[in-house]
Parts: C-alpha cells; sequence; structure tokens
C-alpha cells in the first residue's frame, strides 16, 4: 500500500479571530490512493495543538472561529497517515486580530464557541444554546455588521449628474478584496465578499487611502459617505498629500473629530519618512 502523497502545497491562510472560517478541505492537496483510509491530524511546529477554537476532523477539514487572543503567525504542521506510511505538509496560518471590537466582546460568546468546536471535534453533545436565542443584539453585534459591509462614497461635489454606469478602477494600494469603481459624478468601493474570512479591517482603510490619492490626483471638490473609519482614513491621506504638494483639496461637509486629527497627526509624522504616493 502506496503511503498518502502531496500532490500541491497547501496556500497560507489568514484569517481573523473570531470570525468563522472554513470548512478548508485538505484532501485537495494531499491525497490516498484509491481503497485507502486517510487520517488527517494537525499541530502547531512547536508539537502544541492548533490555536484555541481551530479543528482538523480526521477526514481532513480544517475549519472553527479562532478565539480572542489567537492572533499572529502559526506554522501548521498537517499529518496524513495509511496503511502504507504517513507524510506532512506545512503552510502557515494568520490570524489577524477581530473585527469586533474586543473590549465589547461577549465572554458568553466566546465560551460558547469554545464549547460547541469542542463538540464536534469530540462528538459530544452539543451546548444548550437556549441563552444564545434569548439574548439581546448588542452594539458590538451591529458594529461588526457595519464593518462586514464596510463600504465608502466619495461625491464630486460640484458634479450634479447621477450616478452613471460603473467602471472598474485599479488603484494602487487598494485591498484586492474590494470593488473600486468610477461612476462619473463619484467613487464607490465596497466588498467582494461580504463573509469572507479573509477581508480585515486594514484592507478597508487600504482601500480608503488609495480612493483618497485618486481623488485629489482629480482635483475635485468633494463629499465622504460609507462606513467611519474608512471615511477617516481617506479623509486623513488626503490631507497628507495636500501637506507634501501644499494644496489642500476642499472636503465639504465634514468636521474633523479629535480622533481624527490624532490619526492625521500620527499619520503626518510617519508619511514624512515615506514617498510621495503620487
Amino acid at each position: 500500500m502506496q503511503a498518502p502523497i502531496i500532490v500541491k502545497p497547501i496556500p497560507n491562510q489568514i484569517i481573523n479571530e473570531q470570525a468563522a472560517y472554513g470548512p478548508f478541505e485538505l484532501k485537495n492537496f494531499i491525497q490516498s490512493p484509491p481503497g485507502s483510509t486517510s487520517r488527517f491530524s494537525a499541530a502547531l511546529d512547536d508539537g502544541q495543538s492548533l490555536p484555541k477554537g481551530m479543528i482538523c476532523t480526521q477526514d481532513g477539514v480544517l475549519t472553527g472561529i479562532p478565539a480572542r487572543g489567537t492572533q499572529g503567525n502559526h506554522e501548521v504542521i498537517i499529518t496524513v497517515e495509511n496503511e502504507g506510511g504517513a507524510v506532512q505538509a506545512k503552510f502557515i496560518l494568520t490570524i489577524k486580530p477581530s473585527l469586533a471590537n474586543a473590549e465589547g466582546v461577549s465572554e458568553y460568546a466566546d465560551e460558547l464557541k469554545a464549547e460547541i468546536w469542542q463538540a464536534l471535534d469530540q462528538n459530544l453533545p452539543a451546548p444548550d444554546l437556549a441563552e444564545l436565542y434569548n439574548r439581546a443584539v448588542t452594539p458590538e453585534d451591529v458594529y461588526y455588521l457595519l464593518e462586514r459591509w464596510a463600504s465608502l462614497i466619495v461625491w464630486d461635489a460640484f458634479n450634479l449628474d447621477p450616478p452613471g454606469e460603473s467602471h472598474p478602477l485599479k488603484l494602487d494600494g487598494a485591498s484586492p478584496h474590494f470593488n473600486v469603481v468610477d461612476r462619473g459624478c463619484c467613487i464607490v468601493a465596497s466588498p467582494k465578499d461580504l463573509f469572507s474570512h479573509e477581508r480585515t479591517l486594514e484592507d478597508a482603510l487600504q482601500t480608503g487611502r488609495a480612493v483618497g490619492r485618486e481623488v485629489y490626483k482629480r482635483n475635485w471638490v468633494i463629499e465622504l459617505a460609507g462606513f467611519e473609519k474608512m471615511v477617516r482614513a481617506t479623509w486623513v491621506e488626503i490631507q497628507i498629500v495636500g501637506d507634501k504638494h501644499n494644496k489642500p483639496l476642499e472636503v465639504l461637509n465634514f468636521t474633523p473629530t479629535s480622533k481624527e486629527l490624532r490619526v492625521y497627526d500620527k499619520e503626518a509624522i510617519s508619511s514624512k519618512l515615506k514617498p510621495d504616493p503620487l
């Protein structure tokens, strides 16, 4: 009997704390000859088990919801055994910070997720979900959904035409997880996949900055609308580029808060060490 073979490398994976991941089928990368039974297992390179909330089933499915505090780069070793022997493959599992406000996340929700994945991994009865069904929707729940739907619209304020057809834009620095389109009187950025486990808040901020640089080049007088943090990133980028060119861009109906001014001050200092993005 032939041992399992690696048919192609396992790609590195990027996920978020407290966001559902998988199912990721490892059988697409490591296979056994017909008629043999493969048994999959996974561990970190230091011998520790997978990050809390993650499991690897014996039939080769990697899935779970990474718990809070698991962020980082983890080298994962997948072992596949059959009657003929064993083979191992490695990949990097990157867990990024939660999209939700970490300070407001319910301890109950963390514990429940851990219990559910433990039950699935060990074939135990599912935990009682009655409390979850009766739990009130929290501000953190709403904010998480806002971030999942994070979008940005930058209007050419003096262009009174209605939005036209969408023309895709490829902007330097924009995240590949966002669609950016030119609709004539505005530029719109929105997620490609609302529930992608790979998209993070930083993807939204990168895209907002890229859109800011684009409208600066167009010399529009603008109005900003959309997800608060994307709007902030766009406004800050416009201020920084304007400072470098000694030519501010007019932004209508926007009064920066003290938080936005602090972010601008911090980014302005950092930008002095970087080349001009334009």
